[in-house]
């Protein structure tokens, strides 16, 4: 008798064990399951702001076409006086056609968080040092705020991004640019020679 319970208790034991051991399996599974879904929602997330700002880039780009209808683009032209007249007349175009343009239609809020991400991680990486010389080297603007819809001032340069920083960066028609303008993101429209919108108080590559 004593040995049928002795049996019958091991036999409880072993069970319980294997049940144990099952939840801790599948705990861990859960566990590392989370772990892996995090950074795979964190692209997903990504890759669907990113599409977000490429359709607002294509909407930009189908009113901006519309505004070019009529004009006459300057070809085989080194005639300062016409490209400025171009330069000029695309650029009131699409003023009349986005008169209630404001910061944030291109670069809206999650958008910006991705840009200001992009770029710190561009800084902080292995090209960070780079670079900040590239920055540096170029003569960064400082001390000016510009608006949506106005003219890039004239005399004003254009200050060069660090090839290593727009690669990671989403890509641009080449009718559009990145510019820093001192701690500003800019959205220029190249032609136009219009600042398209803008992100504030972004995080430069100034050298430490």
């Amino acid at each position: 008798m004593n040995r049928f319970f002795t049996t019958q208790t091991r036999r409880r034991g072993d069970t319980r064990k294997i049940v144990i051991t099952s939840v801790a399996v599948v705990v861990l599974a859960s566990t590392f399951a989370a772990s892996q879904a995090k950074p795979a929602q964190r692209v997903n997330a990504n890759a669907a702001i990113s599409a977000d700002f490429s359709k607002r880039v294509t909407d930009y780009m189908k009113l901006r076409q519309s505004a070019q209808s009529g004009l006459t683009t300057p070809k085989n032209t080194q005639s300062p006086t016409q490209l400025n007249q171009y330069q000029h007349q695309l650029a009131e175009h699409i003023r009349s056609a986005r008169p209630q343009a404001q910061q944030g239609d291109i670069f809206a809020p999650e958008i910006a968080v991705l840009f200001r991400h992009l770029v710190a991680q561009s800084i902080n990486g292995p090209q960070g040092a780079q670079i900040r010389k590239s920055y540096e080297r170029a003569e960064p603007i400082r001390g000016v705020h510009l608006a949506v819809n106005q003219a890039y001032p004239d005399g004003m340069p254009l200050q060069s991004m660090p090839p290593s920083l727009l690669l990671n960066l989403p890509k641009l028609p080449k009718e559009l640019e990145y510019r820093f303008v001192d701690h500003e993101l800019i959205l220029r429209d190249v032609a136009a020679n219009l600042v398209v919108d803008f992100i504030p108080d972004l995080t430069t590559p100034t050298t430490k």
